[in-house]
Protein backbone atom coordinates (compact mmCIF):
# COMPACT_ATOMS: atom_id res chain seq x y z
CA UNK A 1 0.00 0.00 0.00
CA UNK A 2 1.77 3.06 -1.03
CA UNK A 3 1.87 6.23 1.36
CA UNK A 4 -0.37 9.22 0.70
CA UNK A 5 1.55 12.62 0.51
CA UNK A 6 0.54 14.71 3.16
CA UNK A 7 -1.38 18.09 1.65
CA UNK A 8 0.21 20.34 3.77
CA UNK A 9 3.58 18.85 3.41
CA UNK A 10 3.24 19.74 -0.88
CA UNK A 11 1.86 23.23 0.06
CA UNK A 12 5.17 23.74 2.28
CA UNK A 13 7.32 22.29 -0.34
CA UNK A 14 5.44 24.86 -3.16
CA UNK A 15 6.29 27.63 -0.70
CA UNK A 16 9.86 27.56 -0.03
CA UNK A 17 10.28 26.72 -3.74
CA UNK A 18 9.04 30.14 -4.55
CA UNK A 19 10.38 31.95 -1.58
CA UNK A 20 12.87 33.43 -3.59
CA UNK A 21 10.29 35.46 -5.64
CA UNK A 22 8.87 37.27 -2.18
CA UNK A 23 12.85 38.26 -1.50
CA UNK A 24 13.27 39.19 -4.49
CA UNK A 25 10.08 41.48 -4.24
CA UNK A 26 10.99 42.66 -0.76
CA UNK A 27 14.43 43.87 -2.16
CA UNK A 28 12.98 45.39 -5.76
CA UNK A 29 10.42 47.35 -3.81
CA UNK A 30 12.91 48.87 -1.30
CA UNK A 31 15.11 49.59 -4.72
CA UNK A 32 12.03 51.74 -5.97
CA UNK A 33 11.25 53.73 -2.97
CA UNK A 34 14.91 54.91 -3.61
CA UNK A 35 15.03 55.45 -7.07
CA UNK A 36 11.65 57.37 -6.80
CA UNK A 37 12.96 59.52 -4.23
CA UNK A 38 15.88 60.58 -5.92
CA UNK A 39 13.90 61.10 -8.88
CA UNK A 40 11.37 63.38 -7.04
CA UNK A 41 14.08 65.53 -5.43
CA UNK A 42 15.67 65.80 -9.52
CA UNK A 43 12.44 66.49 -10.43
CA UNK A 44 10.76 69.15 -7.74
CA UNK A 45 13.65 70.00 -5.56
CA UNK A 46 16.16 71.85 -7.83
CA UNK A 47 18.22 74.60 -8.61
CA UNK A 48 18.30 76.91 -11.68
CA UNK A 49 22.30 77.00 -11.68
CA UNK A 50 22.88 73.37 -14.17
CA UNK A 51 26.13 72.42 -13.03
CA UNK A 52 25.11 72.75 -9.03
CA UNK A 53 21.96 70.79 -10.55
CA UNK A 54 23.65 68.37 -11.62
CA UNK A 55 26.29 68.03 -8.83
CA UNK A 56 23.18 68.33 -6.40
CA UNK A 57 21.45 65.41 -8.25
CA UNK A 58 24.59 62.87 -7.97
CA UNK A 59 24.43 63.65 -4.30
CA UNK A 60 21.64 62.38 -4.13
CA UNK A 61 22.31 59.34 -6.19
CA UNK A 62 25.08 58.84 -4.21
CA UNK A 63 23.29 58.53 -0.86
CA UNK A 64 20.45 56.61 -2.32
CA UNK A 65 22.98 54.02 -3.64
CA UNK A 66 24.84 53.68 -0.30
CA UNK A 67 21.62 53.19 1.42
CA UNK A 68 20.42 50.33 -0.79
CA UNK A 69 23.63 48.80 -0.45
CA UNK A 70 23.52 48.75 3.30
CA UNK A 71 19.78 47.47 3.44
CA UNK A 72 20.80 44.97 0.95
CA UNK A 73 24.55 43.74 2.11
CA UNK A 74 22.78 43.04 5.74
CA UNK A 75 19.45 41.91 4.33
CA UNK A 76 20.93 38.80 2.32
CA UNK A 77 24.48 38.52 4.97
CA UNK A 78 22.53 38.86 7.96
CA UNK A 79 18.42 37.34 7.24
CA UNK A 80 19.15 35.61 4.34
CA UNK A 81 22.75 34.13 5.08
CA UNK A 82 24.19 34.95 2.12
CA UNK A 83 28.14 34.76 1.87
CA UNK A 84 29.63 38.08 -0.18
CA UNK A 85 31.10 35.32 -2.49
CA UNK A 86 28.17 34.03 -3.41
CA UNK A 87 27.18 37.94 -3.92
CA UNK A 88 30.10 38.36 -6.21
CA UNK A 89 32.04 40.13 -4.12
CA UNK A 90 35.46 38.90 -4.61
CA UNK A 91 38.53 40.54 -5.13
CA UNK A 92 40.09 37.19 -6.45
CA UNK A 93 41.76 37.84 -10.15
CA UNK A 94 41.30 41.93 -9.34
CA UNK A 95 43.74 43.11 -11.60
CA UNK A 96 42.82 40.89 -14.56
CA UNK A 97 38.97 41.33 -14.09
CA UNK A 98 39.67 45.34 -14.04
CA UNK A 99 41.08 45.37 -17.00
CA UNK A 100 38.59 43.50 -18.57
CA UNK A 101 36.39 45.91 -17.81
CA UNK A 102 38.52 48.78 -18.92
CA UNK A 103 39.14 47.49 -22.11
CA UNK A 104 35.32 46.57 -22.71
CA UNK A 105 34.37 50.02 -21.36
CA UNK A 106 37.01 52.22 -23.24
CA UNK A 107 35.18 50.37 -26.82
CA UNK A 108 31.51 51.57 -25.32
CA UNK A 109 32.92 54.89 -24.83
CA UNK A 110 34.36 55.70 -28.24
CA UNK A 111 30.86 54.48 -29.53
CA UNK A 112 29.15 56.89 -27.36
CA UNK A 113 31.14 59.84 -28.68
CA UNK A 114 30.93 58.95 -32.12
CA UNK A 115 27.17 58.88 -32.01
CA UNK A 116 27.61 62.48 -30.14
CA UNK A 117 29.53 63.81 -32.25
CA UNK A 118 27.97 62.14 -36.02
CA UNK A 119 24.51 63.16 -35.32
CA UNK A 120 24.41 67.05 -34.77
CA UNK A 121 21.11 66.97 -34.87
CA UNK A 122 20.11 64.80 -31.95
CA UNK A 123 17.76 65.92 -29.69
CA UNK A 124 19.67 65.18 -26.55
CA UNK A 125 20.78 67.14 -23.63
CA UNK A 126 24.07 66.62 -23.10
CA UNK A 127 26.26 68.12 -20.16
CA UNK A 128 28.78 68.65 -22.89
CA UNK A 129 29.06 69.25 -26.24
CA UNK A 130 32.44 68.74 -28.49
CA UNK A 131 33.33 70.98 -31.30
CA UNK A 132 37.31 71.14 -31.18
CA UNK A 133 40.33 69.44 -29.12
CA UNK A 134 39.66 71.44 -26.21
CA UNK A 135 36.24 70.46 -25.62
CA UNK A 136 37.46 66.68 -26.00
CA UNK A 137 39.91 66.64 -23.54
CA UNK A 138 37.68 68.70 -20.88
CA UNK A 139 34.88 65.86 -21.67
CA UNK A 140 37.33 63.46 -21.01
CA UNK A 141 38.01 65.22 -17.27
CA UNK A 142 34.16 65.59 -16.92
CA UNK A 143 33.87 61.42 -17.84
CA UNK A 144 36.61 60.54 -15.37
CA UNK A 145 35.15 62.54 -12.14
CA UNK A 146 31.30 61.14 -13.53
CA UNK A 147 32.84 57.43 -13.90
CA UNK A 148 34.04 57.55 -10.06
CA UNK A 149 30.79 59.19 -9.26
CA UNK A 150 28.73 56.27 -10.82
CA UNK A 151 30.96 53.22 -8.92
CA UNK A 152 28.98 53.45 -6.20
CA UNK A 153 25.63 53.22 -8.29
CA UNK A 154 26.80 51.14 -10.29
CA UNK A 155 27.76 48.74 -7.42
CA UNK A 156 24.45 49.18 -6.49
CA UNK A 157 22.57 47.69 -9.11
CA UNK A 158 25.11 44.90 -9.77
CA UNK A 159 24.94 44.08 -6.45
CA UNK A 160 21.00 43.35 -7.01
CA UNK A 161 20.26 42.33 -10.84
CA UNK A 162 23.68 40.09 -11.10
CA UNK A 163 24.33 39.51 -6.93
CA UNK A 164 20.96 38.87 -5.82
CA UNK A 165 18.48 38.41 -8.18
CA UNK A 166 20.68 36.20 -10.81
CA UNK A 167 22.03 34.19 -7.44
CA UNK A 168 18.05 32.97 -7.17
CA UNK A 169 17.36 32.31 -11.17
CA UNK A 170 20.62 30.52 -11.54
CA UNK A 171 20.21 28.62 -8.66
CA UNK A 172 16.39 27.59 -9.16
CA UNK A 173 16.68 26.88 -12.94
CA UNK A 174 20.66 26.56 -13.52
CA UNK A 175 22.34 28.97 -15.38
CA UNK A 176 21.17 28.94 -19.25
CA UNK A 177 17.53 29.42 -18.13
CA UNK A 178 18.64 31.62 -15.31
CA UNK A 179 20.56 33.66 -17.25
CA UNK A 180 17.51 34.36 -19.65
CA UNK A 181 15.24 34.92 -16.59
CA UNK A 182 17.52 38.03 -15.39
CA UNK A 183 18.22 39.42 -18.75
CA UNK A 184 14.46 40.11 -19.19
CA UNK A 185 13.64 41.25 -15.53
CA UNK A 186 16.85 43.33 -15.34
CA UNK A 187 14.88 44.90 -18.45
CA UNK A 188 11.18 45.18 -17.58
CA UNK A 189 11.88 46.18 -13.85
CA UNK A 190 12.47 49.92 -15.21
CA UNK A 191 9.05 49.90 -16.17
CA UNK A 192 9.80 51.33 -19.40
CA UNK A 193 7.37 49.69 -22.18
CA UNK A 194 8.95 51.31 -25.14
CA UNK A 195 11.02 49.33 -27.47
CA UNK A 196 13.82 50.80 -27.86
CA UNK A 197 14.15 51.45 -24.41
CA UNK A 198 13.27 47.25 -23.45
CA UNK A 199 15.98 46.39 -26.20
CA UNK A 200 18.69 48.62 -24.45
CA UNK A 201 18.23 47.40 -21.13
CA UNK A 202 18.10 44.17 -22.49
CA UNK A 203 21.33 44.13 -24.35
CA UNK A 204 23.04 45.85 -21.34
CA UNK A 205 21.66 42.99 -18.74
CA UNK A 206 23.46 40.22 -21.62
CA UNK A 207 26.29 41.94 -21.21
CA UNK A 208 26.88 42.70 -17.36
CA UNK A 209 25.27 38.97 -16.65
CA UNK A 210 28.32 37.83 -18.97
CA UNK A 211 30.41 39.49 -17.36
CA UNK A 212 29.27 38.53 -14.31
CA UNK A 213 29.07 35.01 -14.97
CA UNK A 214 32.57 34.63 -16.50
CA UNK A 215 34.48 36.56 -14.16
CA UNK A 216 32.31 35.25 -10.98
CA UNK A 217 32.75 38.48 -9.66
CA UNK A 218 30.93 42.00 -9.61
CA UNK A 219 34.44 44.12 -10.59
CA UNK A 220 34.23 44.28 -14.47
CA UNK A 221 30.27 44.16 -14.55
CA UNK A 222 30.40 47.64 -11.89
CA UNK A 223 33.37 48.82 -14.12
CA UNK A 224 31.39 47.98 -17.30
CA UNK A 225 27.78 49.44 -15.91
CA UNK A 226 29.87 52.97 -14.07
CA UNK A 227 30.63 53.72 -17.90
CA UNK A 228 27.37 53.26 -19.22
CA UNK A 229 25.85 55.02 -16.79
CA UNK A 230 28.63 58.39 -17.14
CA UNK A 231 28.92 58.40 -20.89
CA UNK A 232 25.16 58.36 -21.81
CA UNK A 233 25.28 61.05 -18.90
CA UNK A 234 27.21 63.22 -20.13
CA UNK A 235 27.22 62.81 -23.79
CA UNK A 236 23.34 62.14 -24.30
CA UNK A 237 21.24 62.39 -22.26
CA UNK A 238 22.63 64.35 -19.19
CA UNK A 239 21.12 63.31 -15.61
CA UNK A 240 17.33 63.65 -17.28
CA UNK A 241 15.47 60.36 -17.96
CA UNK A 242 18.03 58.20 -16.29
CA UNK A 243 16.56 58.32 -12.95
CA UNK A 244 18.06 54.57 -12.37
Amino acid sequence: MSKEENPSTENNDNQNRYLYLKEIIKAQLVWYLINFLILFFQLYVSFDIPYINNFYIMIFKFIGSSFFISFLLYYTTMVYDLSFQELGISFKNFIENSKLGLQLSFFFLFGIIIIHLSDKNLRVNSIINIHNGNDFRLSIIYFVILFICYLIPAFSKELFYRGFVYYHFKKEYGIIIGFMLNTLYYALSYLDLRLITIAIHLLMAILTTYLYEKTDSLVTSVIFQATYQASLSLYLFSFDKWPF
